[in-house]
């Protein structure tokens, strides 16, 4: 069984804003302790999209957005099975976006914090919930000659 932390427990733990409250995230998992800027995506280069990832959009994100046609590209995006998007710095989705992830069934989420905190954060928070853990039960343990 591959070990997962369910999208609720992301959502608690970094008090995101749900942007897409019809979507049911609840029995959505991450089973990647990595997340993805999707800035080569965003151009159209979708050859190794690590889409089982976390996908954040940052400024850099955000302004390259605003200068395109979005919505083919929001089509390409949307039609993996992210497990969801999220916003950082506080800044808002474009509506079309937000229309198209609630048809594909992808939350959208936003946060206050700054892109490289929240990264950070969250690698370090998947990384310690999805290390491997086993439990072995003795009486008598020799671990390393001790």
């Amino acid at each position: 069984m591959v070990n997962q932390v369910k999208l609720s427990q992301i959502v608690e733990r970094f008090d995101l804003k749900n942007l897409t409250p019809d979507v049911d995230y609840t029995k959505t998992g991450v089973s990647v302790p990595d997340v993805n800027r999707p800035a080569l995506q965003l151009t159209g280069f979708f050859e190794h999209f690590a889409s089982e990832r976390v996908q954040i959009i940052g400024y850099v994100e955000y302004t390259y957005l605003e200068n395109i046609e979005e919505e083919k590209i929001y089509d390409m995006l949307l039609s993996y099975e992210i497990p969801c998007i999220v916003y950082c710095r506080g800044l808002k989705p474009e509506p079309m976006l937000l229309e198209k992830a609630n048809k594909a069934n992808i939350p959208v989420f936003s946060t206050g914090v700054n892109t490289s905190t929240f990264t950070a954060e969250i690698i370090r928070w998947l990384n310690v919930e999805l290390a491997p853990c086993i439990s072995i039960h003795g009486v008598l343990v020799d671990v390393y000659g001790v």
